[in-house]
C-alpha cells in the first residue's frame, strides 16, 4: 500500500514533465495526496540528487525505512542521499538527520527554470529554497524588467535572485537573520549577478521601513512573506496580531502602478483575516489597491483532498 501510494505520486510528476523544469521539486505531499495515517504526515522533496523528507508528526517505527527503500528503488543511482527533518519535535531540537547515502557537504546549486539557487542538506533546519513559491519566482523572471524591487523577510534571497534574473535594475534584500542574509549574498554571487544591482540589509523591517520612507525610497515591486511569528531585540512579531501594522509600513513605499506581493505560510492565519489586515492598512495610509491575482501553489503540490483552509495565502495587489 505504502509503495503504491508513493509511486503513484512519483509518476504523476513525471507525467506532468515537472522534472524538466527544475532540479528542486516536491515529489510527494502527504496531507494533500492521501488519507493514509502514516504517509499523510510526511512530504518528500528532491534537491538535485538528494531527497529531503519532512515529518510533521511521529510515524510508526519502520515507516521511514520503507519510504527510503521505495525512493531508492524508484530513482536508483540518480539519488545520492536521503535526509529527514523531524518537525514533530520542538523547533530548538529539530535538525536534519541523514537516513541514507553520503550527504553533500556545504551548499550546492539546484536549477529551477534555468536559474541556480543554493541548497543545503546538513546542519540546517531547511534546505534554503521554499518550493511552494516556485510560481512566484517564475512570475518574477518574466515581469521585473527595469523594476526597483524590495524583498522583505527575504530568507535566503531566492525571490531577489529571480527578480534580478528577470531584469530588475535594483533589488533590496532585507532579513532579520544575519545567517540568511549571508546565504542570500551567496545566492546572488552564485547566480553571477552584478554587485551594484543588489543591496543586502541585516535588520528589522519595523526599523528599516520608516528609514526608507524618510529617504523617500520607492519601489515598483515589494515582496512580503513574513513568518507567522518571530522575535527581535525590539520585541515579538505575529502575523495574526501585527499584519495591519506591517502593511501600513509597506504601502507608502509602493510606487503608483507598483505591485505588492504579500503572502503567509500558516494554517493558523485565516485568509479573511489576512485580507482584512491589508484593507485596514490601505485605509490607514490612504492607498488604493486592486487585487490582480493570487499566489498559487505549484503543480507539484496537488491537493486531491479537501484540506480546508489552505496554508499558503497570498495576493498580487496593484497600487492605483
Amino acid at each position: 500500500m505504502l509503495e503504491s501510494i508513493l509511486k503513484e505520486s512519483f509518476f504523476l510528476r513525471e507525467t506532468l514533465n515537472l522534472h524538466s523544469e527544475t532540479e528542486a521539486l516536491r515529489i510527494f505531499y502527504g496531507p494533500g495526496e492521501t488519507r493514509d495515517p502514516e504517509l499523510s504526515q510526511i512530504a518528500i522533496d528532491l534537491f538535485l540528487d538528494h531527497a529531503w523528507i519532512t515529518q510533521w508528526k511521529e510515524v510508526k517505527p519502520g515507516t521511514l525505512a520503507k519510504v527510503s527503500e521505495v525512493l531508492k528503488g524508484h530513482f536508483g543511482e540518480k539519488l545520492r542521499a536521503i535526509v529527514l527533518m523531524d518537525r514533530s519535535k520542538v523547533a530548538s531540537e529539530a535538525d536534519v538527520i541523514p537516513l541514507d547515502g553520503p550527504v553533500r557537504t556545504g551548499r550546492f546549486s539546484v536549477k529551477e527554470f534555468g536559474v541556480p539557487y543554493l541548497a543545503q542538506m546538513e546542519n540546517t533546519k531547511h534546505p534554503g529554497l521554499f518550493l511552494d513559491h516556485a510560481p512566484l519566482r517564475k512570475w518574477l523572471l518574466h515581469t521585473q524588467k527595469n523594476k526597483r524591487v524590495l524583498n522583505l523577510f527575504s530568507y535566503t534571497g531566492s525571490l531577489s535572485v529571480a527578480a534580478a534574473m528577470g531584469g530588475a535594475k535594483q533589488v533590496t534584500t532585507l532579513d532579520l537573520s544575519k545567517a540568511t542574509i549571508d546565504w542570500a549574498k551567496e545566492n546572488w554571487a552564485n547566480a553571477k549577478l552584478p554587485n551594484e544591482m543588489g543591496d543586502f540589509i541585516y535588520g528589522d523591517v519595523f526599523e528599516w521601513l520608516p528609514k526608507m520612507r524618510k529617504r523617500n525610497a520607492e519601489f515598483d515591486t515589494i515582496l512580503c512573506d513574513p513568518p507567522s511569528f518571530s522575535r527581535s531585540k525590539n520585541g515579538t512579531f505575529s502575523t495574526n496580531k501585527d499584519g495591519a501594522k506591517l502593511h501600513a509600513e509597506i504601502l507608502p513605499l509602493l510606487a503608483t502602478g507598483g505591485i505588492l506581493v504579500t503572502s503567509i505560510n500558516s494554517e493558523n492565519v485565516f485568509e479573511r483575516n489576512f485580507l482584512k489586515d491589508i484593507e485596514t492598512a490601505s485605509e490607514i495610509t490612504g492607498t488604493k489597491l486592486k487585487l490582480i491575482g493570487r499566489v498559487d501553489l505549484p503543480e507539484s503540490f496537488p491537493t486531491r483532498l479537501d484540506l480546508g483552509e489552505r496554508y499558503l495565502k497570498g495576493f498580487y495587489l496593484q497600487k492605483i
